[in-house]
């Protein structure tokens, strides 16, 4: 294969490379912004129901205050005609209350996959860079084994240095807190 075909096949792979991540990205941007506005639709709809219901309640509140000031043991207060006609907003707002925590976990575990990919498609290509590496003589065996293990171990410890970037990006922890237990989870 001479430098010609060399130059060619690698401008291809990096192509393919290229063509593959934007589907992927536009895909997953896609689903995402689907979702967010699946979410949005929720908390509207839960923000008219809610509304709806204080009307219910502020007739509650106008029947009480009637009763109380006429109060003189012979007429009941009776609310029921509105809680009956209150009920079915009841059960739509449980409904969309549930719907918004099942999407909210679907975002969220969407979101857990990108993350999980991502990690992933970087490990690949430090494997990538390092295999590269070794071919050329850049790197000796022992080197690309100890850089190839620690790569591995933050794909392998993925979920807890999520958790220790997000408690730092919360202020739990400290930033020394932070490399420490980084440290002590990739050694």
């Amino acid at each position: 294969m001479d430098m010609f075909e060399k130059a060619a096949k690698a401008a291809r792979n990096v192509s393919e490379s290229v063509i593959s991540s934007a589907k992927n990205m536009g895909i997953s941007l896609y689903s995402s912004t689907k979702e967010q506005g699946e979410l949005a639709s929720l908390n509207v709809q839960k923000s008219v129901i809610e509304k709806k219901l204080e009307d219910f309640y502020a007739e509650i509140g106008k029947r009480y205050v009637t009763y109380i000031a006429e109060c003189d043991g012979g007429t009941a207060f009776d609310v029921a005609d509105v809680l009956e006609a209150m009920q079915p907003q009841l059960d739509r707002l449980a409904e969309v209350k549930d719907s918004i925590t099942e999407k909210e976990l679907q975002i969220k575990q969407a979101n857990e996959e990108r993350a999980q990919k991502r990690a992933r498609e970087e490990f690949d290509a430090e494997k990538e860079r390092l295999d590269k590496a070794l071919q050329m003589e850049i790197i000796t065996e022992e080197d690309y084994t100890e850089k190839l293990e620690s790569a591995r171990r933050k794909l392998d410890h993925y979920d807890v240095l999520r958790k220790l970037r997000l408690q730092l990006e919360m202020g739990i922890i400290s930033k020394e807190e932070y490399e420490k237990k980084v440290k002590d989870v990739l050694e």
